[in-house]
């Protein structure tokens, strides 16, 4: 049981230290906010990221709220998981790849009260990753130099989660987010045969706000199965926004440097509702749905618009209902697709991603938990001299159930 708790510790340790470093590779993370990342556990992650209708049990739902008060009252559970993608990029006229691995969220969930579970995660709730190569034109002539617009960061979220069973079969929840960071925007221009150096323009964005997301969750018996419904509603919320615009060259030499206040963006209302039914034999289908306001957001997009966005899940999933001792028998099954629409387009071009998922539960005699999930994801088109984008992407989740609750009796 110690060596158990001192390696949950470390890995607390090793996350809270990755999860500063929101990786990512997309061209599109250069626009807005960055990529948004999705909230869900490598279990949602295998059935098309689904699953705002469905309880807290054995894992952490951190979908919804609202699922917290099904935890375990002898549990006290910690879940971490991190993933690892095989990028290809294409346009019209070239394909490069591209390997990204870090640690993606750590959570932490246990009953903190008659029909009330806490928890608290850290995840990124954006990133931005980016390098691109091109050329301009030195003022007044024909000649060019290289430039290199590169950038890394996005937004963090750490959050305080509460659901209450407020009735039989009914809980609500509250979900409160503290959003934090900084994005690093370099472009660096090669002058080795202007004035023999290389010039580095660097904008540091700084962004914080307090972000509310509220959760429901119904769930009704049908015989010896269950049809359940959820749902969850964030309001809106400005960032608090800033930047320092640095301007220096190879000696680190600092030729310009300056702090001011920017405009704030906001994170715009959204909403998302799912359903699902479970049935005594093991099988759980289950479908979300969601929509943001993002054409509210006024965030600025060059050669692009914001617009709002839609999204949809489904999945299903095979456990079987009692213990066997055949290993395979064990394992928990999983299959999903899924479609969202990005925040924005570019030059009149839908910039949206869709996929399918797979994923797999190794049940541990403690009540832990291994999860793998796979996901195949195309984002973008190569029309317009834009990039299309598919990733092969491989989720793993460790879930810790621990007995911290439990007292122990010495005869």
């Amino acid at each position: 049981m110690i060596q158990n708790k001192l390696l949950i510790f470390l890995l607390i340790l090793i996350s809270v230290s990755s999860l500063a470093q929101n990786n990512s590779s997309s061209s599109y993370s250069r626009f807005g906010i960055g990529i948004l990342n999705s909230k869900a556990d490598a279990t949602n992650a295998g059935m098309g990221f689904a699953g705002l209708a469905l309880g807290s049990k054995g894992y952490l739902n951190t979908l919804n709220s609202a699922s917290y008060s099904a935890l375990d009252s002898a549990k006290f559970v910690f879940n971490i998981q991190g993933k690892m993608s095989f990028a290809d990029y294409q346009t019209s006229t070239d394909q490069q790849s591209n390997f990204d691995a870090n640690v993606e969220s750590l959570s932490i969930g246990f009953r903190a009260g008659k029909n009330w579970g806490m928890g608290f995660s850290l995840a990124p709730y954006s990133s931005i990753g980016y390098s691109i190569s091109g050329e301009k034109y030195i003022l007044g002539t024909m000649d060019k130099y290289p430039v290199e617009l590169i950038g890394e960061g996005g937004i963090s979220q750490l959050s305080w989660t509460n659901g209450f069973q407020v009735a039989k079969g009914l809980s609500l929840g509250l979900n409160t987010s503290y959003l934090w960071g900084s994005t690093d925007v370099i472009e660096v221009s090669e002058y080795p045969a202007i004035i023999g150096e290389t010039i580095y323009n660097k904008r540091t964005y700084q962004v914080s706000s307090l972000l509310f997301d509220f959760g429901l969750q119904y769930r009704q018996a049908i015989g010896r199965n269950s049809f359940s419904i959820g749902g969850t509603f964030s309001l809106s919320s400005e960032l608090d926004t800033y930047f320092e615009h640095k301007i220096y060259n190879d000696y680190s030499s600092d030729l310009s440097s300056s702090k001011t206040n920017s405009d704030n963006l906001l994170i715009p209302l959204q909403y998302q509702a799912g359903m699902a039914f479970q049935t005594h034999s093991g099988i759980t289908i289950a479908g979300d749905y969601r929509f943001g306001q993002w054409h509210e957001s006024e965030l600025s997009i060059t050669n692009g618009e914001v617009r709002d966005t839609h999204g949809a899940s489904f999945g299903v999933q095979y456990a079987s209902p009692r213990y066997h001792r055949n290993f395979f028998k064990r394992l928990q099954y999983r299959l999903g697709v899924f479609y969202n629409q990005q925040y924005l387009t570019i030059q009149g071009n839908n910039i949206d991603s869709k996929g399918v998922t797979a994923g797999l539960t190794i049940p541990m005699r403690d009540g832990s938990r291994i999860n793998i999930a796979y996901e195949y994801d195309t984002r973008g088109t190569i029309n317009a001299g834009l990039v299309e984008e598919n990733y092969n992407t491989i989720r793993l989740g460790l879930t810790f159930n621990e007995n911290w609750f439990q007292k122990r009796k010495f005869d």
